[in-house]
């Protein structure tokens, strides 16, 4: 059992570098959107909510929410599967596919910032930040996923 430890402990350590560097390009969006439209940064009251094109800000937020909801179930559903196949490969695709997706909320808030001029682009910026930490990987999953019958 001891030859198992190392081998979870680097395959671990794996996954939270990857997670952080997902984590990492979150900022970096802010940071690129800052510097090509810093007037983004100063938020006008007397705007609209929705902004000029509601519908779009309306169908990129429902995107945004089935996106993440979508990160966990199917960052789930390869947790599962790692434990019931005994192969750690199904926890770093569940985290790089839950991350992903959840990056993908922030790539709808850098268009909306890019292409359509929303002052509150940083509300899905900010949701997929969240879905990001909310997939911190969990040791538990790859012993799991490790462990011999």
């Amino acid at each position: 059992m001891k030859k198992l430890k190392k081998p979870i402990q680097v395959k671990y350590q794996t996954l939270v570098a990857i997670w952080a560097a997902l984590l990492i390009s979150q900022f970096l969006f802010l940071a690129v959107i800052y510097f090509a439209k810093p007037e983004l940064f100063t938020i006008d009251p007397s705007q609209p909510i929705l902004g000029d094109e509601p519908l779009i800000i309306v169908l990129f937020a429902a995107m945004g929410v089935v996106v993440i909801l979508l990160s966990f179930v199917l960052r789930n559903q390869h947790m599962r599967r790692a434990v019931e196949d005994k192969d750690a490969g199904c926890v770093q695709t569940g985290l790089v596919l839950g991350c992903a997706l959840s990056e993908f909320s922030s790539l709808l808030g850098v268009v909306l910032a890019f292409a359509f001029d929303y002052q509150y682009f940083f509300a899905w910026i900010i949701l997929g930040l969240l879905g990001i930490l909310f997939h911190f990987p969990r040791k538990g999953n790859l012993e799991a996923a490790t462990q011999t019958v």
